[in-house]
């Protein structure tokens, strides 16, 4: 299902300081490469959309370092489905992978509001900073460091909850070149996705 093997490197967080960096730094700091599969539909299936297994193997990834998966999830009048949960240093984390769609970040920030809201402890949103799209690459993760200053400066948000969220970002490479992902590495993979 996923047929091109493509890593994360250069992992890097924001802000650098606060109580989920404070309590994450060790465990992040830890994470070196996560391999993980990428699959593209044929171009005249839903515009070449990419999919992965991003989510099982960052998770993986992070119980090998210590983390522990968890339980939690937000109660039925929470209208959000989590990616996933671990526990680490004694703190409950929900995890958000945003991994295509800028537009969605400041929705990722009120969510993790709402898993502070309901008992977890930490929230962590996970931005790529080469994200392929169609024409151009796509840095969400600096789009989410600019989008998380705007809400502590203008106040959107309350800010024993926005202390708690940390972002992940990190730069993803073909495996069998390491060259990094790009409109170029995309338009190849959905040429080779469409001869097969």
């Amino acid at each position: 299902m996923f047929p091109f093997p493509v890593y994360a490197a250069q992992f890097e967080v924001y802000p650098q300081s606060g109580e989920a960096f404070e309590s994450l730094s060790p465990l992040l700091n830890a994470l070196t490469r996560v391999d993980f599969g990428l699959s593209v539909a044929n171009p005249s299936v839903n515009q070449g959309q990419m999919a992965s297994d991003f989510d099982l193997r960052l998770e993986e990834a992070l119980c090998d370092h210590g983390a522990v998966a968890s339980t939690f999830r937000p109660p039925p009048s929470v209208p959000q489905e989590l990616d996933f949960a671990i526990t680490f240093a004694g703190s409950t984390v929900a995890v958000e992978i945003e991994k295509a769609n800028r537009e969605k970040i400041l929705r990722d920030f009120l969510k993790c509001h709402m898993y502070l809201q309901v008992g977890a402890d930490l929230a962590l949103v996970v931005l790529p900073r080469n994200y392929p799209h169609t024409t151009s690459v796509w840095d969400l993760f600096s789009f989410g460091v600019q989008r998380l200053a705007e809400c502590r400066t203008f106040g959107f948000g309350t800010p024993d909850k926005l202390d708690r969220i940390l972002l992940l970002g990190f730069v993803q490479y073909d495996s069998r070149t390491d060259e990094r992902l790009s409109v170029s590495t995309r338009v190849r993979m959905r040429s080779e996705a469409s001869n097969r």
